[in-house]
Order: structure tokens, then sequence, then C-alpha cells
């Protein structure tokens, strides 16, 4: 009798626990580095703000449109990686090397922070300085990036959405 008690008990509490799951908003759950590991496309790039034309250079490399299709490339056990853009009529090829980890700026919130590394992992930038995105969804197969940003004067947010196309990382 004592052990069937036991076995509803465990039942119950494990049933009523919660979990952490993958999916939905990252305000939410505790996203988990794994959850990124893998090769990622960047299959929509929006802007959100006022009304009007923008001009986003993004992380100092190139015009917001040059990041659509771009391939990034997460390994969580060391938070290296990288992302590649493809040369178009306005887009210049090019592979950057990044070192990236979550931050959790305490308000319920997460974000992607990553610096421009070289082969060996060292910055390339001298004071070290490096990029931060809010992460607005996080699953298995789907992320949304929020990247803050101005242009003459005035803030918006370029929204990059990701999708997972493998589980396979090589660098």
């Amino acid at each position: 009798m004592k052990k069937l008690l036991y076995l509803v008990l465990t039942l119950f509490i494990v049933s009523c626990s919660s979990t952490q799951s993958s999916g939905g908003s990252s305000s939410s759950v505790k996203i988990s580095k794994k959850t990124l590991k893998g090769t990622w496309e960047v299959t929509n790039i929006r802007f959100v703000g006022d009304k009007g034309l923008y001009k986003a250079n993004l992380f100092d490399i190139a015009d917001s449109p040059c990041f659509n299709g771009s391939k990034w490339v997460f390994i969580p056990n060391n938070g290296s990686g990288k992302f590649s853009i493809n040369s178009s009529a306005h887009c210049e090829k090019s592979i950057h090397r990044i070192h990236w980890s979550f931050f959790e700026p305490g308000d319920g919130t997460y974000q992607m922070q990553f610096k421009f590394v070289d082969e060996k992992n060292k910055p390339l930038d001298a004071v070290n300085r490096g990029y931060r995105s809010k992460i607005d969804e996080l699953d298995t197969n789907h992320m949304i990036m929020r990247i803050a940003t101005t242009y003459e004067g005035n803030p918006f947010d370029v929204v990059m959405t990701f999708s997972k196309v493998s589980e396979d990382f090589a660098l």
C-alpha cells in the first residue's frame, strides 16, 4: 500500500512540476545554448518603428538586406560560431567568426551577445567590443532576434527570423 501511495504521489509531482519547454517566448522560458546548436538561416528581415524608409548597417558589416539568406553556425559547448553573407548585386560575400553567449539583463528577457574573433577565438576588436540583440522567440527550429538601431536619429528595430537548417555545424 505504501508503494502504491509513493507511486501515485511521484506521478502527481512529476505531472504537476513545471517543465522547461524549448518553445514560446524567451521571457517565459529559460533558454539553453544547446537550443541553438547547428546551422541556421535568416529567412526574413523586417523593420519595426515609425513608418518610413530605413537603412541599417548591421553589426558594422553590411546593409540589412545582405543578411537575408545568411547562414549562422552556433556551437554551444564553447560558444564559437560564424555567419556568412552571400554575394549579390549590393552585398559582398563574407564569412565572420564569432564567440557568442546569452545575456540575461534581469527583466525576464534574454539577449544574444557576440564579438568577432579570429581562428584562435581571440577578439578582433582591440577593446573587446561586441553586439547584443534581444531574443523575442527561440525554440529548436525557429528564432526571432531583434536588433535595436537608429537611422537619421530615429530609433527602430531590425527583426531577423531564423530557421534551423540542420543540427550539423562546421567552422
